[in-house]
């Protein structure tokens, strides 16, 4: 695939279809950043950067969907949507059990609703927070709404 042109103006459309291609590889430089981490955590050090610095240089959609706002959300909810949206389905599997429960007269408790509901959003929790490759770059609901949950970028700590 061929990189896109450095230093170009792109419109909106060429950057919000960026955003789909650099989201996908986003996911794979977050699984591998986890991995590198937890490496740098117990064996080595270092590891993390270099494995950002590998995908910032292979990723040739980054640069086109960060020239937009558009382009860096739909980055973002590429990166986040679907290991999010794949692990809560798989976790979950709700629907399906309900309809089995009801067919054989076993219907689910409320509790046992609740257990499974849990259990599908933490593992979308969970996948969004192992895909997510820097979450100070893709930011939180705090940095555009304000809140709690926003990233204080101004005292860095070495």
């Amino acid at each position: 695939m061929a990189e896109l042109d450095k230093g170009k103006d792109y419109g909106l459309a060429t950057s919000i279809l960026a955003g789909v291609g650099s989201g996908v590889f986003k996911i794979f430089e977050g699984a591998a950043t986890l991995g590198a981490t937890l490496l740098d955590l117990g064996i080595d050090r270092n590891r993390a950067e270099a494995v950002e610095e590998y995908f910032d240089k292979i990723n040739p959609f980054d640069e086109a969907a960060e020239a937009t706002a558009a382009g860096k959300i739909t980055e973002l909810i590429v990166n986040i949507g679907i290991p999010g949206g794949l692990a809560f389905k798989i976790g979950s599997g709700l629907t399906k059990a309900t309809l089995k429960a009801k067919e054989a007269g076993t219907y689910l408790s409320r509790n046992e609703k609740l257990k499974r509901y849990g259990k599908g959003a933490l593992s979308g929790g969970a996948a969004e927070g192992v895909f997510v490759g820097d979450v100070e770059d893709a930011g939180t609901f705090g940095d555009f709404l304000g809140g709690p949950t926003e990233i204080d970028r101004e005292s860095k700590t070495p």
